[in-house]
């Protein structure tokens, strides 16, 4: 049987395989025949990408609430409770002050996907400058080389128009200066993987750049240190009954959920997707962040 290290580097080799097949494949269908690329499709693919691999990683969480809470014997409820309470609460604030909203969305995920990219470290040692640069590659490089595009998606998201203003030749020079910093003293073993990612950023457009680094980087990994270095399957489940289980449960709430906006929204389609990707990863993300750097910090 092997060890649980060696699961760890052959899955992680199999993530690595299967994102640098998918970036080849989708950078070459950009140069041969970028019209394949509608904005339908993409967003398409977003919901279904998303749906499959990037919302059910969340799952865990419950997992996590049970090590971290389990002397209190109502721990399911008061964690239940909490967590919905919360992302209704910044539901509101999405609702009422959509603007703001946006903004610290965007802050929150810098922070934890620059978290999630130094996870081979311990929390007390990850540097703020580090989280920062490295966790702000998803957004900041597409708003450099896809601005329209961006604030696009921003415009549909929140339903507000505003323009965006032409980046100074600097800012690109002072990014990348700040970035290599950053991810030299990451390791040059393990950072020449972003150059894969950040090829995306510039290349792709935005909605596929983010489905390459949320759902086949970010979300598989997380899947895969879950499973064999934290060991949040519940006992009471083999791993692909757990992952067959929870994939189920989020395909049975995207389509309740889609099927209701689309009765009683006023949106087109493809809005409605973007709208609620966006809006549903900000509202689940704020508090599978909190926990996720609570349960750092404890370990």
């Amino acid at each position: 049987m092997q060890s649980n290290l060696s699961l760890i580097k052959k899955y992680n080799r199999l993530q690595l395989g299967l994102l640098m097949i998918l970036s080849l494949l989708f950078i070459s269908i950009i140069f041969i025949n970028p019209s394949i690329f509608t904005y339908y499709f993409q967003y398409y693919l977003l919901l279904i990408t998303v749906t499959i691999i990037g919302i059910p990683h969340g799952f865990f969480d419950y997992s996590v609430a049970e090590r971290l809470f389990k002397n209190n014997i109502n721990w399911v409820y008061y964690f239940t409770v909490g967590y919905i309470a919360l992302s209704l609460f910044y539901l509101f604030i999405w609702i009422y002050f959509p603007l703001a909203a946006l903004i610290f969305f965007l802050m929150i995920s810098i922070f934890h996907f620059g978290i999630e990219e130094l996870n081979h470290i311990e929390y007390k040692d990850m540097g703020f400058y580090q989280i920062l640069i490295i966790g702000s590659m998803p957004i900041a490089l597409p708003i450099l080389f896809h601005s329209q595009e961006v604030f696009y998606i921003f415009n549909q998201i929140i339903g507000l128009n505003f323009n965006h203003a032409d980046t100074n030749i600097y800012m690109y020079y002072l990014y990348f200066s700040l970035l290599s910093i950053a991810l030299y003293s990451n390791g040059i073993k393990r950072s020449w993987v972003y150059l894969i990612l950040i090829l995306n950023f510039i290349i792709l457009p935005p909605l596929l750049s983010f489905i390459l680094y949320f759902c086949f980087h970010h979300s598989i990994r997380h899947y895969i240190y879950s499973i064999y270095q934290d060991k949040l399957v519940p006992k009471k489940y083999e791993t692909k009954q757990y992952l067959k289980t929870i994939t189920m449960a989020s395909i049975f709430f995207a389509t309740i959920l889609l099927i209701s906006l689309r009765a009683y929204g006023q949106y087109s389609f493809d809005i409605i997707i973007v709208k609620y990707i966006f809006i549903l990863l900000a509202c689940l993300t704020l508090p599978h962040l909190i926990l996720n750097i609570y349960y750092d910090m404890k370990k």
